[in-house]
Protein backbone atom coordinates (compact mmCIF):
# COMPACT_ATOMS: atom_id res chain seq x y z
CA UNK A 1 0.00 0.00 0.00
CA UNK A 2 1.25 3.55 -0.72
CA UNK A 3 1.25 6.47 2.02
CA UNK A 4 1.12 10.02 1.46
CA UNK A 5 2.27 11.70 4.42
CA UNK A 6 1.91 16.00 4.51
CA UNK A 7 2.98 18.08 7.56
CA UNK A 8 4.97 20.99 8.01
CA UNK A 9 8.05 22.74 10.43
CA UNK A 10 5.98 22.89 13.29
CA UNK A 11 7.71 21.55 15.83
CA UNK A 12 5.92 18.75 17.54
CA UNK A 13 3.89 18.40 15.27
CA UNK A 14 6.63 16.20 13.28
CA UNK A 15 7.84 13.47 15.60
CA UNK A 16 4.26 11.92 15.34
CA UNK A 17 4.26 11.47 11.48
CA UNK A 18 7.79 10.45 11.60
CA UNK A 19 6.94 7.71 13.70
CA UNK A 20 3.99 6.37 11.81
CA UNK A 21 5.47 6.69 8.37
CA UNK A 22 8.62 4.42 9.61
CA UNK A 23 6.53 1.82 10.68
CA UNK A 24 4.55 1.65 7.87
CA UNK A 25 7.81 1.78 5.90
CA UNK A 26 8.98 -1.24 8.47
CA UNK A 27 5.58 -3.32 7.66
CA UNK A 28 6.94 -3.18 3.50
CA UNK A 29 4.51 -0.26 2.61
CA UNK A 30 5.62 2.69 0.21
CA UNK A 31 5.68 6.05 1.82
CA UNK A 32 6.31 9.33 0.48
CA UNK A 33 7.03 11.93 3.16
CA UNK A 34 6.33 15.96 2.46
CA UNK A 35 7.00 18.36 4.88
CA UNK A 36 9.47 21.74 4.91
CA UNK A 37 13.07 21.35 3.74
CA UNK A 38 14.12 21.73 7.88
CA UNK A 39 13.10 18.62 7.90
CA UNK A 40 14.77 16.33 5.38
CA UNK A 41 17.18 15.38 7.56
CA UNK A 42 14.80 14.08 10.22
CA UNK A 43 12.83 11.98 7.58
CA UNK A 44 15.49 10.74 5.66
CA UNK A 45 17.11 9.55 8.94
CA UNK A 46 13.85 7.65 9.69
CA UNK A 47 14.18 5.84 6.57
CA UNK A 48 12.01 8.06 4.75
CA UNK A 49 11.35 8.78 1.22
CA UNK A 50 11.10 12.31 2.07
CA UNK A 51 10.27 15.71 -0.84
CA UNK A 52 10.20 19.59 0.32
CA UNK A 53 6.75 21.42 -0.83
CA UNK A 54 7.04 22.75 -4.35
CA UNK A 55 5.16 26.15 -4.22
CA UNK A 56 3.53 25.99 -0.45
CA UNK A 57 5.47 27.84 2.44
CA UNK A 58 8.82 25.93 2.89
CA UNK A 59 10.76 26.55 6.22
CA UNK A 60 14.84 25.41 5.48
CA UNK A 61 15.96 25.89 9.61
CA UNK A 62 14.39 24.30 12.73
CA UNK A 63 13.44 26.70 15.17
CA UNK A 64 13.88 30.04 13.52
CA UNK A 65 11.38 33.20 13.70
CA UNK A 66 10.25 32.55 10.54
CA UNK A 67 7.58 30.57 12.10
CA UNK A 68 4.11 30.65 9.51
CA UNK A 69 2.03 30.89 12.27
CA UNK A 70 3.06 33.50 14.85
CA UNK A 71 -0.01 32.56 16.80
CA UNK A 72 2.63 33.52 19.87
CA UNK A 73 2.43 37.31 19.17
CA UNK A 74 -1.50 38.36 19.30
CA UNK A 75 -3.02 38.64 22.82
CA UNK A 76 -6.76 38.02 22.08
CA UNK A 77 -7.92 34.79 21.24
CA UNK A 78 -10.05 35.58 17.72
CA UNK A 79 -6.71 37.06 16.95
CA UNK A 80 -4.87 33.86 17.57
CA UNK A 81 -6.83 32.00 15.41
CA UNK A 82 -6.77 34.54 12.84
CA UNK A 83 -2.83 34.33 12.80
CA UNK A 84 -3.66 30.48 12.42
CA UNK A 85 -6.07 30.72 9.59
CA UNK A 86 -3.58 33.48 7.98
CA UNK A 87 -0.54 31.36 8.23
CA UNK A 88 -1.03 27.65 7.66
CA UNK A 89 -4.59 27.02 7.24
CA UNK A 90 -6.32 29.67 5.02
CA UNK A 91 -3.96 31.89 2.95
CA UNK A 92 -1.33 29.09 1.66
CA UNK A 93 -4.06 26.58 1.21
CA UNK A 94 -4.41 26.92 -2.49
CA UNK A 95 -0.57 26.61 -2.83
CA UNK A 96 -0.87 23.44 -0.54
CA UNK A 97 -4.36 22.36 -2.66
CA UNK A 98 -1.77 22.24 -5.59
CA UNK A 99 1.30 20.68 -4.36
CA UNK A 100 -0.83 17.85 -2.67
CA UNK A 101 -3.21 17.44 -6.16
CA UNK A 102 0.26 17.09 -7.95
CA UNK A 103 1.64 14.47 -5.46
CA UNK A 104 -1.44 12.39 -5.60
CA UNK A 105 -1.21 12.27 -9.28
CA UNK A 106 1.87 11.39 -9.55
CA UNK A 107 2.69 8.85 -6.44
CA UNK A 108 -1.03 7.46 -6.42
CA UNK A 109 -1.98 7.04 -2.50
CA UNK A 110 -4.00 4.51 -1.13
CA UNK A 111 -4.22 6.93 1.67
CA UNK A 112 -3.19 10.46 1.97
CA UNK A 113 -1.97 10.98 6.17
CA UNK A 114 -2.20 14.73 6.94
CA UNK A 115 -1.22 17.41 9.39
CA UNK A 116 -4.66 18.93 10.87
CA UNK A 117 -3.71 22.25 10.19
CA UNK A 118 -3.36 21.73 6.01
CA UNK A 119 -6.48 22.35 4.99
CA UNK A 120 -5.37 22.65 1.41
CA UNK A 121 -4.08 19.52 1.48
CA UNK A 122 -8.02 18.46 2.75
CA UNK A 123 -8.98 19.92 -0.37
CA UNK A 124 -6.82 18.06 -2.92
CA UNK A 125 -7.54 14.79 -1.33
CA UNK A 126 -11.52 15.56 -1.45
CA UNK A 127 -11.45 16.92 -5.07
CA UNK A 128 -9.38 13.53 -6.60
CA UNK A 129 -11.52 11.42 -3.77
CA UNK A 130 -8.58 9.91 -2.34
CA UNK A 131 -8.96 8.59 1.47
CA UNK A 132 -7.84 10.84 3.69
CA UNK A 133 -6.65 10.62 7.67
CA UNK A 134 -5.58 13.45 9.54
CA UNK A 135 -3.14 12.81 12.68
CA UNK A 136 -2.66 15.02 15.21
CA UNK A 137 0.43 15.17 17.61
CA UNK A 138 -1.65 16.30 20.65
CA UNK A 139 -5.27 17.17 21.68
CA UNK A 140 -7.86 17.95 19.00
CA UNK A 141 -7.56 21.38 18.32
CA UNK A 142 -10.69 22.39 16.60
CA UNK A 143 -13.91 23.06 18.28
CA UNK A 144 -15.86 20.27 17.16
CA UNK A 145 -15.98 17.71 19.51
CA UNK A 146 -19.42 17.64 21.82
CA UNK A 147 -17.60 15.17 23.76
CA UNK A 148 -14.32 17.39 25.28
CA UNK A 149 -14.19 21.21 26.45
CA UNK A 150 -13.76 23.16 23.80
CA UNK A 151 -10.07 23.30 22.61
CA UNK A 152 -8.15 26.96 23.29
CA UNK A 153 -9.51 28.30 26.53
CA UNK A 154 -8.06 25.32 28.50
CA UNK A 155 -11.20 24.59 30.59
CA UNK A 156 -11.84 21.88 32.68
CA UNK A 157 -14.45 19.07 31.95
CA UNK A 158 -17.84 21.01 32.54
CA UNK A 159 -19.46 19.90 36.13
CA UNK A 160 -22.66 22.05 35.79
CA UNK A 161 -25.35 23.42 33.99
CA UNK A 162 -23.34 26.60 34.17
CA UNK A 163 -20.15 25.63 32.77
CA UNK A 164 -22.12 23.26 30.37
CA UNK A 165 -23.51 26.09 28.89
CA UNK A 166 -20.23 28.03 28.69
CA UNK A 167 -18.50 25.83 26.75
CA UNK A 168 -21.38 25.60 23.89
CA UNK A 169 -21.48 29.73 24.22
CA UNK A 170 -17.30 28.83 23.49
CA UNK A 171 -17.52 26.04 21.05
CA UNK A 172 -19.41 27.70 18.93
CA UNK A 173 -17.75 31.84 19.01
CA UNK A 174 -14.56 30.01 18.43
CA UNK A 175 -16.22 27.86 15.53
CA UNK A 176 -17.08 31.20 13.62
CA UNK A 177 -13.29 32.83 14.39
CA UNK A 178 -12.25 30.01 12.15
CA UNK A 179 -14.55 31.44 9.42
CA UNK A 180 -11.98 34.00 8.55
CA UNK A 181 -10.25 31.63 6.26
CA UNK A 182 -13.47 30.94 4.08
CA UNK A 183 -11.58 34.11 2.21
CA UNK A 184 -9.38 31.96 1.30
CA UNK A 185 -10.62 28.35 1.61
CA UNK A 186 -13.67 28.69 -1.07
CA UNK A 187 -11.41 30.16 -4.10
CA UNK A 188 -8.61 27.21 -3.50
CA UNK A 189 -12.18 25.11 -3.19
CA UNK A 190 -13.14 26.65 -6.34
CA UNK A 191 -10.21 26.29 -8.54
CA UNK A 192 -10.65 22.35 -7.83
CA UNK A 193 -14.11 22.41 -8.43
CA UNK A 194 -15.91 22.05 -5.55
CA UNK A 195 -18.53 23.66 -3.91
CA UNK A 196 -18.23 26.45 -1.65
CA UNK A 197 -17.80 26.18 2.34
CA UNK A 198 -20.38 27.72 4.26
CA UNK A 199 -18.15 27.23 7.52
CA UNK A 200 -14.50 27.05 7.29
CA UNK A 201 -14.47 23.67 9.66
CA UNK A 202 -16.97 22.09 7.33
CA UNK A 203 -13.68 21.31 5.11
CA UNK A 204 -12.54 18.63 8.27
CA UNK A 205 -15.84 16.09 6.78
CA UNK A 206 -13.46 15.46 4.03
CA UNK A 207 -11.37 13.47 6.58
CA UNK A 208 -12.20 9.69 6.81
CA UNK A 209 -10.57 9.40 9.74
CA UNK A 210 -8.89 11.14 12.74
CA UNK A 211 -6.33 9.61 14.61
CA UNK A 212 -5.67 11.38 18.07
CA UNK A 213 -2.14 10.87 19.23
CA UNK A 214 -2.77 11.47 22.93
CA UNK A 215 -3.60 9.35 25.41
CA UNK A 216 -7.60 8.99 26.64
CA UNK A 217 -5.59 9.19 30.33
CA UNK A 218 -4.56 12.63 29.63
CA UNK A 219 -7.38 13.61 27.58
CA UNK A 220 -9.41 13.59 30.85
CA UNK A 221 -10.17 9.87 30.79
CA UNK A 222 -12.59 9.99 27.40
CA UNK A 223 -14.64 7.34 26.68
CA UNK A 224 -15.06 6.26 22.85
CA UNK A 225 -14.57 8.87 20.84
CA UNK A 226 -17.15 9.72 17.86
CA UNK A 227 -16.45 8.78 14.47
CA UNK A 228 -14.01 9.72 12.71
CA UNK A 229 -12.52 10.06 15.80
CA UNK A 230 -10.42 7.57 17.41
CA UNK A 231 -7.27 7.56 19.50
CA UNK A 232 -4.22 6.21 18.80
CA UNK A 233 -1.84 7.12 22.01
CA UNK A 234 0.68 9.29 22.25
CA UNK A 235 2.96 9.67 19.50
CA UNK A 236 5.95 11.89 20.23
CA UNK A 237 10.16 10.62 20.13
CA UNK A 238 13.04 12.26 20.89
CA UNK A 239 13.49 14.88 17.64
CA UNK A 240 16.73 14.55 15.40
CA UNK A 241 17.87 18.02 16.86
CA UNK A 242 18.25 16.53 20.56
CA UNK A 243 19.93 13.38 19.86
CA UNK A 244 23.22 13.69 22.33
CA UNK A 245 26.03 11.20 22.48
CA UNK A 246 26.90 12.91 25.80
CA UNK A 247 26.22 11.74 29.65
CA UNK A 248 23.17 13.25 30.73
CA UNK A 249 23.13 12.04 34.01
CA UNK A 250 25.76 13.51 34.57
CA UNK A 251 24.03 16.75 34.71
CA UNK A 252 22.25 15.55 37.81
CA UNK A 253 23.10 16.64 41.09
CA UNK A 254 22.21 14.13 43.73
CA UNK A 255 22.65 16.70 46.37
CA UNK A 256 19.42 18.62 46.05
CA UNK A 257 16.19 18.52 43.52
CA UNK A 258 16.89 18.50 40.43
CA UNK A 259 14.56 20.77 37.80
CA UNK A 260 14.62 20.17 34.26
CA UNK A 261 13.41 23.30 32.07
CA UNK A 262 12.56 23.39 28.78
CA UNK A 263 10.92 25.98 26.58
CA UNK A 264 9.83 24.42 22.95
CA UNK A 265 11.45 23.29 19.80
CA UNK A 266 9.91 26.45 18.05
CA UNK A 267 10.17 30.12 18.08
CA UNK A 268 6.81 31.40 20.53
CA UNK A 269 8.24 34.63 21.70
CA UNK A 270 9.45 32.28 24.82
CA UNK A 271 12.90 34.06 26.17
CA UNK A 272 11.26 36.96 28.38
CA UNK A 273 9.31 34.02 29.99
CA UNK A 274 12.70 31.88 30.28
CA UNK A 275 14.61 34.10 31.69
CA UNK A 276 11.72 34.52 34.25
CA UNK A 277 11.94 30.67 34.99
CA UNK A 278 16.24 31.08 35.20
CA UNK A 279 16.18 33.89 38.02
CA UNK A 280 12.79 32.18 39.74
CA UNK A 281 15.19 28.59 40.26
CA UNK A 282 18.16 31.33 41.19
CA UNK A 283 16.58 32.15 44.60
CA UNK A 284 16.01 28.42 45.38
CA UNK A 285 17.73 25.44 46.74
CA UNK A 286 17.70 23.24 43.67
CA UNK A 287 19.93 22.32 40.67
CA UNK A 288 18.56 22.73 37.53
CA UNK A 289 18.93 21.74 34.01
CA UNK A 290 17.82 23.82 30.88
CA UNK A 291 17.65 22.72 27.46
CA UNK A 292 17.71 25.53 24.76
CA UNK A 293 16.45 23.09 21.64
CA UNK A 294 16.81 25.30 18.14
CA UNK A 295 14.40 27.91 19.30
CA UNK A 296 16.47 29.39 22.59
CA UNK A 297 20.62 28.46 21.42
CA UNK A 298 20.88 32.12 20.44
CA UNK A 299 19.47 33.53 23.76
CA UNK A 300 21.81 35.34 26.30
CA UNK A 301 20.30 34.25 29.48
CA UNK A 302 20.80 35.28 33.12
CA UNK A 303 23.65 33.60 34.99
CA UNK A 304 22.37 31.39 38.21
CA UNK A 305 25.00 29.28 39.62
CA UNK A 306 22.37 26.65 40.09
CA UNK A 307 21.06 26.40 36.53
CA UNK A 308 23.74 24.55 34.23
CA UNK A 309 22.56 25.24 30.68
CA UNK A 310 22.80 23.11 28.12
CA UNK A 311 22.15 23.39 23.85
CA UNK A 312 20.25 19.98 23.80
CA UNK A 313 19.82 16.87 26.26
CA UNK A 314 17.78 13.70 26.17
CA UNK A 315 14.70 14.42 28.30
CA UNK A 316 13.93 10.76 28.12
CA UNK A 317 16.88 9.96 30.43
CA UNK A 318 16.56 13.32 32.31
CA UNK A 319 12.87 13.40 33.24
CA UNK A 320 12.58 10.25 35.28
CA UNK A 321 15.63 11.52 37.12
CA UNK A 322 14.12 14.78 38.18
CA UNK A 323 11.88 15.97 40.90
CA UNK A 324 9.76 18.54 38.47
CA UNK A 325 10.07 19.87 35.24
CA UNK A 326 9.11 23.34 33.89
CA UNK A 327 8.07 23.81 30.65
CA UNK A 328 5.73 25.82 28.16
CA UNK A 329 3.53 22.65 28.22
CA UNK A 330 3.48 21.16 24.64
CA UNK A 331 2.50 17.50 24.42
CA UNK A 332 5.13 15.68 23.67
CA UNK A 333 7.32 17.78 26.36
CA UNK A 334 4.74 17.11 29.07
CA UNK A 335 4.40 13.04 28.46
CA UNK A 336 8.03 13.04 29.17
CA UNK A 337 8.01 13.38 32.95
CA UNK A 338 4.29 12.24 33.36
CA UNK A 339 4.96 8.78 32.25
CA UNK A 340 7.84 8.61 34.98
CA UNK A 341 5.56 10.32 37.70
CA UNK A 342 7.06 13.46 37.69
CA UNK A 343 5.12 16.60 38.43
CA UNK A 344 5.11 19.21 36.36
CA UNK A 345 4.88 23.74 36.13
CA UNK A 346 3.13 24.63 33.52
CA UNK A 347 3.82 27.94 31.78
CA UNK A 348 1.68 28.27 28.27
CA UNK A 349 2.30 30.52 25.45
CA UNK A 350 0.06 28.98 23.10
CA UNK A 351 -1.41 26.63 20.63
CA UNK A 352 -2.41 23.37 22.33
CA UNK A 353 -0.24 24.68 26.02
CA UNK A 354 -3.20 26.26 27.65
CA UNK A 355 -5.58 22.89 27.26
CA UNK A 356 -2.13 20.19 27.94
CA UNK A 357 -1.77 22.51 31.73
CA UNK A 358 -5.37 22.17 32.21
CA UNK A 359 -5.35 18.70 31.92
CA UNK A 360 -2.10 18.40 34.49
CA UNK A 361 -3.98 20.87 36.62
CA UNK A 362 -7.08 18.68 36.65
CA UNK A 363 -5.17 15.22 37.26
CA UNK A 364 -3.58 17.13 40.29
CA UNK A 365 0.07 16.40 39.03
CA UNK A 366 1.22 20.21 38.27
CA UNK A 367 0.76 23.28 38.27
CA UNK A 368 -0.53 25.75 35.43
CA UNK A 369 0.66 29.86 35.81
CA UNK A 370 -0.14 32.35 32.71
CA UNK A 371 2.87 33.12 30.42
CA UNK A 372 3.30 37.22 32.27
CA UNK A 373 4.18 35.35 35.77
CA UNK A 374 6.52 37.13 37.52
CA UNK A 375 9.85 35.79 39.22
CA UNK A 376 8.62 35.30 42.57
CA UNK A 377 4.97 33.66 41.26
CA UNK A 378 6.77 30.76 39.18
CA UNK A 379 9.36 30.38 42.85
CA UNK A 380 6.95 30.22 44.83
CA UNK A 381 4.92 27.54 42.60
CA UNK A 382 8.47 25.70 42.33
CA UNK A 383 8.90 25.78 45.86
CA UNK A 384 5.16 24.43 46.29
CA UNK A 385 5.50 21.39 44.06
CA UNK A 386 8.56 20.16 45.78
CA UNK A 387 7.23 20.80 48.98
CA UNK A 388 3.93 19.32 48.73
CA UNK A 389 3.79 15.08 47.64
CA UNK A 390 0.44 15.51 46.87
CA UNK A 391 1.88 16.57 43.23
CA UNK A 392 4.36 13.91 42.80
CA UNK A 393 1.83 11.46 43.87
CA UNK A 394 -0.93 12.65 41.04
CA UNK A 395 1.77 12.66 38.74
CA UNK A 396 2.89 8.99 39.86
CA UNK A 397 -1.17 7.68 39.53
CA UNK A 398 -1.39 9.20 36.46
CA UNK A 399 1.58 7.74 34.82
CA UNK A 400 0.99 4.05 34.99
CA UNK A 401 -2.32 5.14 32.98
CA UNK A 402 -0.60 7.18 30.52
CA UNK A 403 1.66 4.19 30.55
CA UNK A 404 -1.35 1.74 28.72
CA UNK A 405 -1.58 4.03 25.81
CA UNK A 406 2.14 4.90 25.24
CA UNK A 407 2.00 1.96 22.65
CA UNK A 408 4.20 3.65 20.15
CA UNK A 409 3.06 3.71 16.29
CA UNK A 410 1.33 0.18 16.39
CA UNK A 411 -2.29 1.28 16.72
CA UNK A 412 -2.33 4.46 14.22
CA UNK A 413 -0.18 1.71 11.66
CA UNK A 414 -3.72 -0.65 12.33
CA UNK A 415 -6.28 2.11 12.01
CA UNK A 416 -4.52 3.52 8.47
CA UNK A 417 -3.89 0.03 6.97
CA UNK A 418 -7.36 -0.77 7.55
CA UNK A 419 -8.44 2.61 5.98
CA UNK A 420 -6.81 1.63 2.90
CA UNK A 421 -8.12 -1.63 2.72
CA UNK A 422 -11.77 -0.91 3.23
CA UNK A 423 -11.16 2.22 0.37
CA UNK A 424 -9.65 -0.28 -1.93
CA UNK A 425 -12.82 -1.73 -1.60
CA UNK A 426 -15.16 1.04 -1.87
CA UNK A 427 -16.40 2.42 -5.15
CA UNK A 428 -14.23 5.40 -6.02
CA UNK A 429 -11.82 4.25 -3.66
CA UNK A 430 -12.59 7.00 -0.87
CA UNK A 431 -15.31 5.91 1.84
CA UNK A 432 -16.88 9.36 1.60
CA UNK A 433 -19.01 10.93 -1.52
CA UNK A 434 -17.09 12.69 -3.74
CA UNK A 435 -17.29 16.41 -3.72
Amino acid sequence: MRFLFTTFEGGGHVPPPLAVASALTARGHEVLFVSDEANRAAAEASGLTFESWATAPNRLVLGDGDDPLRDWRPRLPWTVVKAVCEGVIGRPARAYAADAAALITRFAPDVVVSNELLFGVMIAAEATNTPLALLTSNVWCFPTRADQPPFGPGFPPARTAFEARREMAARQMIARWYDVALTDLNPAREAFELKPLEHALDQLTAADRILLGVSRAFDYDAAEPPRPFVYVGPLGRRPAWAQTSSDEAGLIDPSRPNVLVSFSTTHQGQSATVKRVVRALAGLDVHAILTLGPALKSVALPRAANVTVVEKADHDVLAPLCDLMICHGGHGTVLRPLLHGKPVLVIPTGRDQPDNAARIAFAGAGIRLPRWSGVRRIRNAVARILSDSAYASAARDLAPRLARDNVGPERAVEVLEALATSAAGSPGGSLREAG
